[in-house]
């Protein structure tokens, strides 16, 4: 039977890495700018992972990002009935941490023009709200703007609990957010769509091809991972093989991916 819940604590906090399924992609997309020679045991065409994050604070259940939403069942779409099966329900979602604007993770979030979780505050880059409210006749338009009157704008790097710092990082969008998270001396990085497979850690130029700027998103990507490195930080990547856990070590020709085995 396929995983499709990851319970974890850290430090204070109990986690949750919840399978969303997995979406067809092409090789072609999700590793541009990548050499050949690194990536040509890939198929032309796979399914990508969709990995999420729930933080229970203790008084607080707060969801990064919502997957596709289930219209795009069965492939996809699967996160509400993986967080009913563990008895947490859409009501019991205090705040929605929005990455960034893209369908594999705003698909979710809302369903036929009304907010999936209702009793939720939204949190959000104003950049990356400003970018998707430009564009009326996009999908993307249409299941952010049910959220408008809930929604929570920022501007600039934010803490919005103790030990949950939400972190610009643009270049995959221009609003792209990251989470650093700490409780009790534990750290945990969420790379969302920064990274896009452990292979291409081996040449980190490499990007999925919706990055709008992908010079910026190396930046990004470098920073993050000394980042991750500095702290000796775990990390939860959305498009990593679930549950999306591990750390960065460094070898003597780049980085390496180090899973968290599951039943840990």
């Amino acid at each position: 039977m396929i995983s499709k819940i990851h319970s974890f604590q850290l430090g204070k906090f109990r986690l949750m890495s919840i399978s969303d399924g997995a979406f067809p992609v092409s090789k072609e997309f999700f590793f541009a700018e990548t050499p050949e020679d690194i990536i040509q045991h890939i198929p032309a065409n796979f399914d990508a992972p969709l990995n999420f994050l729930l933080i229970d604070t203790g008084d607080k259940n707060i969801l990064v990002d919502a997957g596709f939403g289930v219209t795009h069942l069965p492939t996809a779409g699967k996160l509400l009935n993986h967080l009913k099966e563990q008895g947490i329900y859409p009501e019991d979602i205090h705040i929605v941490i929005i990455t960034h604007g893209h369908m594999d993770h705003i698909g979710g979030l809302s369903n036929n023009g009304r907010p999936t979780f209702p009793n939720a505050e939204y949190i959000m880059r104003k950049d990356e709200w400003d970018l998707w409210k430009s564009n009326p006749e996009s999908n993307e338009y249409r299941k952010l703007m049910p959220l408008e009157d809930r929604m929570t704008l920022i501007t600039s790097d934010i803490e919005i609990i103790p030990g949950i710092r939400l972190v610009h990082a643009p270049g995959h969008t221009v609003g792209h957010l990251s989470l650093y998270i700490n409780s009790e001396g534990n750290d945990l990085l969420l790379a969302s769509d920064i990274l896009n497979d452990p292979i291409t850690l081996q040449h980190l130029p490499s990007h999925i091809r919706a990055e709008i700027s992908p010079k910026q998103g190396l930046k990004t990507r470098r920073r993050f991972l000394q980042d991750a490195i500095d702290k000796s930080a775990l990390l939860f990547v959305c498009h990593y093989p679930f549950p999306g856990l591990g750390h960065i070590e460094k070898e003597d020709f780049g980085l390496k991916w180090v899973p968290v085995a599951e039943n840990l």
